[in-house]
Order: C-alpha cells, then structure tokens, then sequence
C-alpha cells in the first residue's frame, strides 16, 4: 500500500497529459464511438460514478485499444469499480505499454522498480522508463537517469545519466536539475561535454538518436 501511494504521487502531476494523447489518438475520420465511450469515461469517471466509468472503457480495453487498457489498469490499482488488484492492474499495463502508450509505460517502469503488481526487476524497470523517456517524458528521463547513475537494471553509466537529467531538467522536471547539479562535480570536463552532445543530439533528433 505504501508503494500504491508514493506512486500515486508521482503520477498525479501527470495526469494533465493523459487527455491530451487521447485526444490525439482519434484522428480526423476516426472520431466516433471508441473516442465518445473515452469522454464518457471521464465525465464520469470526475463524477465519481466509477462504475459507468469502467463500462464505458472494458470492451474497449478487450479489444486493444490501449488507451482503454490503461485506464483499466488504473481502475484496478486505485480500487475503483472493482476490488483493488495490482496484479491485474500490471497485467492491463503491460498490454497498453506494449503499445507505446506514455501513461502505461511509466506505471509498468514504476511497478517493477518497486515491485508492486510483479517481481522486483530493476532491469525491466530500466527498460521501460527508457522507452517511455524515448517518447519525451521528463518523468521517465528523471527516474532512468537515476538508474543508470546508480548502475541499477545495468552497467553504471554517469555520462548518459547526466544527459538524460539535462533533458528531464529541460523539459520542466525539478528533481532533475537538482540531481544534475549533485552529479557534476564528480564529473570531469571532457564527460560533461560528452553528456551534453548525448542530450543535444538526442532531443535534436527527437529522441532518435539517444545513446
């Protein structure tokens, strides 16, 4: 439970992005009955009736929409509409990360960095947060940066931490610029500036070319 709520912290200042990439998720031609159940998922959802919500987003979610899985998968962490089910919870996220979604991606990186749902897997968590980062989350480039400073999934890796917490700090995340700012004094000048061509190029090409 004490994860449950770290997490919830960490990811409450994201929910702001989460509409936004539905919406763009519903092209021009596409907007029709799978983009409305979303909006009548949230209209419900802010009203507190959690289980119109989930109707509204099961079918969807059975049928691959991964924006639907992971709010699923929400619902089933936070307790809402069902019984609180981590493991499905993760199980629901794992279907929208394999998809690309940001949202889902960072919550399955959260979830085998502290195992909630799965086995501890700093390795698995490495690998999401990355993906995720990959996709311009300042979140994920923050918490993969931390990992690979630490040497937590993978090798140590001081240079590619430092780049990843430039971008993180670049992108609006405070914690990442504090970090960044510890790190530097251990860091010679020829690594600073290696770190700094890492984060040029790769937010240049964004995030392409990354590593």
């Amino acid at each position: 439970m004490l994860v449950s709520k770290r997490k919830s912290v960490y990811f409450r200042i994201l929910q702001g992005i989460v509409l936004v990439c539905f919406c763009d998720a519903f092209p021009y031609g596409i907007y029709t009955a799978r983009a409305d159940a979303m909006f009548d998922y949230y209209e419900a959802y802010n009203k507190g009736d959690f289980a119109t919500a989930a109707v509204k987003i099961e079918t969807l979610a059975k049928n691959g929409s991964p924006e639907a899985q992971y709010l699923l998968g929400g619902l089933f962490e936070q307790g809402k509409a069902y019984n609180q089910n981590f493991k499905v919870a993760f199980s629901w996220y794992s279907k929208a990360a394999e998809q690309g979604q940001l949202m889902a991606q960072m919550h399955l990186a959260f979830d085998y960095e502290w195992g909630q749902g799965t086995e501890k897997n700093e390795v698995m968590a490495q690998k999401w947060y990355h993906k995720a980062a990959l996709q311009g989350s300042a979140f994920a480039q923050y918490e993969y940066g931390k990992l690979r400073y630490l040497g937590k999934g993978s090798n140590r890796d001081p240079v590619l931490a430092y780049a990843m917490f430039s971008m993180a700090s670049f992108n609006g995340w405070k914690e990442a610029e504090e970090f960044k700012d510890k790190i530097m004094p251990n860091l010679t000048a020829e690594q600073l500036s290696h770190g700094d061509e890492i984060a040029e190029k790769c937010m240049g090409s964004h995030y392409l070319y990354c590593d």
